[in-house]
């Protein structure tokens, strides 16, 4: 135990003299942390399990509490708890069977069913609302906030887990309202709900949102006249009754739209607790005027051109196969920020002249070049940067080859090795080339866009070596990086399927050769004759009596078009 407790006294002297001698700044990477018991927390099934528990325990808690009396189980508690349980472990099975990817993530798991008990007590808000101020009835069913867990759930986690919190939160809302309105209730909570989800689809202005709560209440409205809940009065009838449908209508719309509103304020606090980044957060995040991306542009200027390029790649590339197409953009931006620390050794910023890596063996080149991903993971940890944009950043080139290097140093050995032969070279100077030395530490991309920015960074920057770029270079190209991440395992373990892949490579032959294609050579000016008799011409052309240019000045030859 007392040796445990010394060794970091130990490694802090060492420390402190290789600092004194001149081989360490003093200063420590940062790094995220991550334990076992952080790990457990997040996808432990221990945690989980307690969380679906408490969650049974508190739905049925506020459904005994705020049941009407007139409710389906009303005055028998045991009956209550009984048909919770059962619909909370539907919701359990059915969840692990059709999402299994994030019923791990007891952060997720938490989030939903945080919501769904959020739409409970708002039903019963609004219910107290409707009573208190309209006794008279006919506002029961238009003034409930249906699309809450809906939208909050489809934002934040996914429009198929916006489909659990409809049908969970409309089963648990119906068992405390009275029993002749639960049918309807369900018809409404389930209808609006589905709807809601399906005008959310790629929401990325707080605008759009509100819209899409406005025409939730336009269908609520359609949903209330088919089952009777408003009744459209003749033409002939009294303005009164007109008045009334009038404010009828007004209520679904109104309360439709303020619940947008309310998702829209919550969404900032939601996102920073359950670390979730939505496309509304993800365009914010876009602004190119950040410190990091202005610093780049100054230090590194040819690094800041290439993720620009590479950002246009991965974003369209993303849209094509359905991934996150902001967030390849956002992520894009960032994922070389690492390369400022040493600029002037990445091909990009080397401007005509000389190569640093001319000074440097291929080993130590590889290694100032892998630590541009350490580097740009703690630039993104000290300016407290979104975990995505890190994690896309510390996997953005995963355990690849730095080939270039790598076989500069097979090159070298075999120098050696036939010197060695001849006599001039002794057998300890042959230098042991190992191949995992050359290798970037990872982890591989996880995540559909993580891969996508991964294979966008490797295409650009290949695509800069091209002489004359056709389409069937471009194309071959692109074949050749594609093959050489698959056999190399570098996409084992992101979720792209090979018609992904297919989509993708289309995508970006498509983009490259918008780019980079070819353009008009115009024919020079060379000989005195054809420059005195344009410029005759050009006389001509001018009306007398027009100001001539200034004394010793003559007009500039027109620029070549690019």
């Amino acid at each position: 135990m007392r040796g445990a407790d010394s060794t970091p006294m130990f490694h802090f002297l060492s420390q402190k003299r290789l600092q004194s001698r001149g081989f360490s700044s003093g200063q420590k990477r940062r790094k995220l942390q991550d334990t076992a018991w952080t790990e457990m927390l997040r996808s432990g099934w221990q945690v989980s399990g307690l969380l679906f528990l408490g969650f049974a325990l508190l739905v049925s808690l506020w459904i005994l509490v705020s049941a009407s009396p007139g409710s389906l189980f009303s005055g028998n508690r045991f009956q209550t708890v009984v048909v919770v349980s059962v619909i909370a472990a539907t919701l359990v099975v059915h969840w692990h069977v059709s999402l299994p990817h994030t019923f791990r993530q007891n952060s997720r798991i938490s989030l939903i069913l945080i919501v769904i008990l959020l739409q409970l007590m708002l039903v019963k808000l609004s219910e107290y609302v409707a009573e208190e101020f309209a006794p008279g009835g006919g506002f029961r069913f238009l003034v409930e906030p249906y699309i809450f867990a809906p939208v909050v759930v489809s934002l934040l986690v996914g429009r198929r887990h916006g489909t659990f919190a409809v049908v969970y939160s409309s089963l648990f809302g119906a068992m405390t309202v009275e029993k002749t309105e639960a049918f309807p209730f369900i018809i409404f909570s389930m209808i609006c709900g589905f709807v809601a989800i399906y005008l959310t689809n790629n929401v990325r202005r707080r605008s759009r949102l509100v819209m899409a709560g406005a025409y939730s209440g336009i269908a609520c409205v359609l949903l209330a006249t088919t089952l009777g809940q408003i009744q459209w009065p003749p033409f002939t009838a009294p303005s009164a009754e007109w008045i009334l449908v009038a404010k009828q209508i007004l209520a679904a719309v109104l309360v439709s739209s303020l619940t947008a509103v309310l998702v829209s304020g919550l969404l900032p606090v939601l996102e920073a607790t359950f670390r979730i980044t939505t496309d509304v957060s993800w365009i914010e995040l876009a602004d190119l005027n950040h410190p990091l991306l202005k610093q780049m542009t100054i230090e590194a200027p040819g690094t800041y051109h290439h993720s620009l390029v590479v950002a246009t790649l991965a974003e369209t590339a993303a849209e094509a196969i359905g991934a996150s197409a902001v967030m390849c953009r956002v992520c894009s931006y960032f994922h070389d920020i690492g390369k400022m620390k040493k600029p002037g050794y990445f091909i990009e910023n080397v401007a005509d002249g000389h190569n640093p890596h001319d000074d440097l063996t291929p080993s130590m080149s590889a290694l100032v070049v892998m630590a541009h991903v350490k580097d740009g993971v703690d630039l993104a940890i000290k300016h407290k940067m979104n975990e995505a944009v890190i994690n896309v950043i510390r996997e953005h080139h995963g355990t690849s080859l730095v080939r270039f290097f790598y076989h500069r140093a097979l090159k070298q050995r075999e120098e050696i090795e036939r010197q060695v032969a001849e006599g001039k070279a002794h057998e300890e100077d042959v230098p042991d080339v190992k191949e995992e030395s050359f290798r970037y530490p990872g982890p591989k991309p996880k995540t559909r866009e993580s891969a996508i920015i991964s294979l966008a960074d490797s295409v650009e920057s290949a695509s800069r070596s091209l002489q004359k770029p056709t389409p069937k270079k471009i194309d071959e190209l692109i074949d050749d990086i594609f093959k050489d991440r698959l056999n190399d395992g570098q996409l084992d373990d992101a979720a792209l399927t090979l018609a992904d892949l297919a989509t993708i490579k289309k995508s970006f032959a498509t983009t490259l050769r918008s780019m980079m294609h070819s353009r008009i050579e115009y024919p020079k000016l060379e000989e005195s004759g054809e420059k005195s008799k344009a410029k005759t011409q050009t006389r001509k052309l001018i009306p007398p009596g027009t100001p001539s240019t200034k004394p010793g000045t003559e007009s500039a030859p027109a620029a070549k078009h690019e």
